[in-house]
């Protein structure tokens, strides 16, 4: 998990809270994500739902402005709809080496990651604790576990791309989600950001929405290496992985240990 780059954000808490004007305060925050992919091969991905929570450290630079990391457990992935009826290609583990149109179904992948952003929070309102919020930062992620299944008529590889629902079009390369548990083609530390607003009903309760987006690809680039790719091995043809980026919107309840 790059351990190194937890302790940078260690450090960098650390050193802020050693000039902040106020006792640092922890707390513990839960809430729901809607996620799915951004990038060129997301084409068809619609939202999954998924849980997030964790715990955070204020620290107070002035009566308004705040440094808050977090270490959050956050569920991510998508889901992809197929359907012989609209072309869509689907390749399945039958007799020998086929794929093309056959069936319809829904693959839902759900990653698991422990998020831990440093924002900068900026408190809009009163100083008195109430109040609406902003925050803003950078985003590390450690990918902790994966699953892909479908529903339907049992899939082995999904397609991914522009080019999935054109069975006939020509091609060398073929972007895929595969169906199975492993972690082996997805990168397993992303680096993004996180944007959020939120208003505290008082000094120990808050409700925020957040939108979080990562630089780096959920995937590793190059050729899949999933064992359930096996089977379709061909020197004309390989599987790639798709060229996509975690994007997840989250709604969040906060509390503060010990706050008014």
């Amino acid at each position: 998990m790059k351990p190194h780059i937890l302790s940078l954000l260690l450090l960098l808490a650390a050193g802020t809270a050693a000039q902040a004007q106020s006792a640092p305060r922890f707390g513990l925050k839960a809430g729901v994500s809607s996620a799915t992919y951004a990038g060129k091969d997301n084409t068809a991905t619609t939202a999954k739902i998924g849980v997030n929570a964790g715990i955070t450290l204020n620290l107070g630079l002035t009566d308004q402005l705040s440094i808050q990391p977090e270490v959050l457990f956050s569920q991510k992935g998508t889901k992809l709809s197929y359907n012989q009826d609209n072309s869509d290609v689907t390749v399945f583990l039958t007799n020998g080496n086929a794929f093309g149109r056959k069936g319809s179904g829904t693959y839902t992948q759900t990653l698991n990651y422990l998020d831990v952003p440093v924002l900068l929070r900026y408190n809009i309102g009163p100083t008195d604790g109430a109040g609406f919020f902003v925050e803003a930062g950078p985003q590390v992620s450690f990918l902790l576990s994966q699953r892909g299944e479908v529903s339907g008529d049992k899939a082995t590889v999904v397609l991914a791309g522009p080019t999935r629902n054109d069975i006939n079009s020509p091609r060398t390369e073929l972007p895929c989600f595969t169906v199975d548990n492993t972690t082996a083609d997805l990168n397993t530390t992303t680096f993004g950001y996180a944007l959020g607003v939120g208003y505290r009903f008082s000094n120990a309760l808050s409700l925020s929405a957040r939108y979080t987006g990562d630089f780096s690809r959920a995937y590793k680039s190059g050729e899949g290496k999933a064992e359930v790719l096996k089977p379709y091995r061909d020197p004309n043809v390989k599987f790639t992985n798709p060229e996509v980026r975690n994007s997840a919107f989250q709604v969040q309840v906060g509390y503060v240990l010990g706050g008014n």
